[in-house]
């Protein structure tokens, strides 16, 4: 079984080491989010990405903030609620079986997660299935190499791994970009049914 991140550790989700190496809006920006975008962050812990998102969409946007942790959700809504955020919907999800709202997402971005999901096929065909044709993915891991801070190494997914699963999950060849000395982007989207 994969390492889940501990909700208890929640507060090393916005830190200053973490702003600088994945700053949240120009991170958002080059995964490609849009105004009016209906974005679904999946595994949104504490809202690092969720909050930002919300603004970036705007009011024809909306952001489902998706996590198994009631703690992290019960904080999205804390600060959604006192910064008077209305466009955030925070939902609660399974960890053994990805059932997702249906919201018409125009773009699906998990970013940290994947490398802790056992059934990593299930998990991207459960993504797949909740997005139209058409609609992105960003997929936000970290690179496959020893880092001072981050999952062991053998829990991480190579470029290789990613291509594989993400195309077998129904999405276009991912491009992958280097965003930082530990994490890689991977774009892509999800192909028209044939």
């Amino acid at each position: 079984m994969a390492h889940i991140f501990d909700p208890e550790e929640r507060h090393k989700l916005d830190t200053p080491e973490r702003r600088a190496e994945l700053p949240p809006e120009e991170t958002l920006v080059k995964a490609g989010i849009k105004p009016g975008d209906i974005f679904m962050d999946i595994g949104c812990g504490n809202g690092y990405f969720s909050l930002p998102a919300a603004r970036m969409v705007g009011p024809k946007g909306r952001v489902y903030a998706l996590d198994v942790s009631g703690v992290m959700l019960a904080e999205i809504r804390s600060k959604v609620a006192s910064l008077g955020i209305f466009n955030i919907h925070a939902h609660q999800v399974t960890r053994d079986k990805l059932k997702i709202p249906e919201a018409d997402a125009t773009m699906a971005f998990i970013s940290d997660v994947l490398h802790e999901v056992d059934d990593k096929k299930d998990f991207l065909a459960a993504v797949s299935a909740a997005l139209k044709p058409g609609a992105r993915l960003a997929v936000i891991e970290w690179i496959k190499k020893e880092t001072p801070t981050g999952p062991p190494l053998k829990e991480r997914l190579s470029e290789d791994e990613m291509q594989v699963l993400l195309k077998k999950a129904g999405f276009t060849e991912p491009a992958a970009a280097e965003l930082s000395a530990s994490h890689v982007l991977y774009t892509c989207a999800k192909k028209s049914a044939i």
